[in-house]
């Protein structure tokens, strides 16, 4: 991992208070390059994790073009080495929250373990930072919305309910279990045309559990999605359909 600086600004320039910083530039010092960006929190209830487009410079360009060259003569091995030269134009940066260092360390852990998936069914980790005192993840873009918000929840039950399960079960044949089962850690991504499932959160994955218990969580969790996303839309037609018979 690559540990750097990190300095919010404002679009002035001039350096912030890091909670100030949510819809601000930053720049930081990441590995052999200086990141410039800017962007804002994900949303209100997820402050800690910061969305940001970054800003090359000419050079920049020429360097990145440079280091893509090598690395077909070099394999994976420049990626791990120089990760700040292989950047996307869209990044994450997920922020410690306060006195969840073991979370933080235990999220860490589990991309080490899930690297094969790395970019294709979590995002990819390129590297930790500090950002205003605090210890930051650099994390791919994964785009795509969540199944919590409408722009997610657009495929009926019986598409989702395979996406959600393969998801799932990816992460466990790395002895993987995620256990933060909530919609908005399940994003529906489209990948060369075709929708699928990504997750985020590992801060609680779960490394103790056999192929067994895997297997059964992954469809118990499925099971457990599909019944707080469907369920919640079919009380919320009854409620209004309640409604219009109420007024009639």
């Amino acid at each position: 991992m690559v540990f750097s600086h990190i300095s919010p600004i404002n679009e002035s320039g001039d350096h912030v208070e890091g909670g100030a910083a949510l819809q601000a530039g930053i720049r930081f010092p990441f590995g052999t390059r200086k990141i410039q960006a800017i962007g804002a929190a994900s949303d209100h209830a997820h402050l800690n994790v910061l969305r940001l487009r970054t800003h090359k410079t000419f050079i920049e360009q020429i360097i990145e073009s440079l280091f893509k060259i090598l690395s077909k003569v070099t394999g994976s091995w420049l990626h791990t080495k120089f990760p700040e030269w292989f950047l996307p134009d869209k990044i994450v940066l997920k922020r410690q929250k306060e006195n969840w260092e073991e979370e933080f360390d235990h999220e860490i852990v589990a991309y080490n373990r899930l690297r094969p998936i790395q970019g294709l069914t979590i995002p990819r980790l390129y590297g930790t930072i500090q950002y205003a005192n605090t210890r930051a993840l650099i994390l791919s873009d994964i785009g795509g919305s969540s199944l919590s918000t409408p722009d997610g929840a657009v495929l009926d039950e019986q598409d989702l309910e395979p996406l959600l399960h393969q998801a799932l079960t990816s992460l466990n044949q790395y002895g993987v279990c995620h256990d933060d089962t909530k919609l908005d850690n399940f994003h529906l991504v489209a990948d060369e045309g075709k929708d699928k499932i990504m997750i985020v959160d590992l801060e609680s994955a779960d490394f103790d559990q056999t192929e067994e218990e895997l297997a059964y969580t992954a469809k118990s969790k499925t099971k457990s999605l599909l019944h707080g996303l469907f369920e919640d839309e079919k009380m919320s037609i009854a409620g209004s359909f309640e409604l219009v018979q109420n007024l009639d």
